[in-house]
């Protein structure tokens, strides 16, 4: 399997900590655990056994994630590491050689590279700034096909900070 490298990930992964300022990340600056933590709650840490882990998740981080949820349980839920393993585990889970993926760029293009390693075909559908950078639905309409399986969005964007219209949403729904 060929993997392309994400440039914009490798290029954070080499220099985001070494610059004073970094305007590449939209993440934001790190809390320490004493700002977020209460004395007693940081005195709670010396008792933590260091060791495996749930590998989904524990059960009552997952029970109290899926109380945000109506008719949900914990075995509707999955803990990750981060958003990206949640995207990996997506897409290799999701889909197959010959497949289509509709993606909307400019955007974090760590899907695409996952999907193009697996021999899945990537539509691109181009947002533009003279359209809000909002997906042009007719453009959606012509690149959905029956071999689509996913269609990939990231509201609000990153990097245009655009957020879909929920009219946008339910069309969005509706060519799935």
């Amino acid at each position: 399997m060929q993997i392309e490298e994400f440039t914009l990930e490798r290029i954070q992964s080499l220099y985001e900590n070494l610059v004073e300022f970094n305007l590449s990340d939209s993440g934001v600056h790190p809390y320490s655990l004493k700002e977020l933590l209460t004395p007693d709650q940081l005195l709670g840490l010396h008792e933590v056994e260091l060791g495996y882990g749930w590998t989904n998740g524990g059960v009552e981080l997952r029970d109290t994630i899926a109380r945000l949820y109506q008719g949900r349980d914990h075995d509707n839920v999955m803990v990750t590491n981060g958003s990206a393993e949640a995207n990996f585990i997506l897409v290799m889970t999701l889909l197959e050689p010959g497949d289509e993926l509709v993606l909307f760029v400019p955007n974090y293009l760590q899907i695409r590279g996952w999907a193009k390693a697996l021999g899945v075909t990537v539509k691109e559908i181009v947002l533009r700034e003279e359209l809000g950078w909002l997906p042009d639905l007719d453009e959606v309409r012509a690149a959905v096909t029956p071999k689509t399986r996913m269609i990939s969005l990231c509201n609000p964007n990153n990097p245009t900070g655009s957020l879909l219209p929920r009219e946008t949403m339910d069309a969005l729904v509706a060519i799935a």
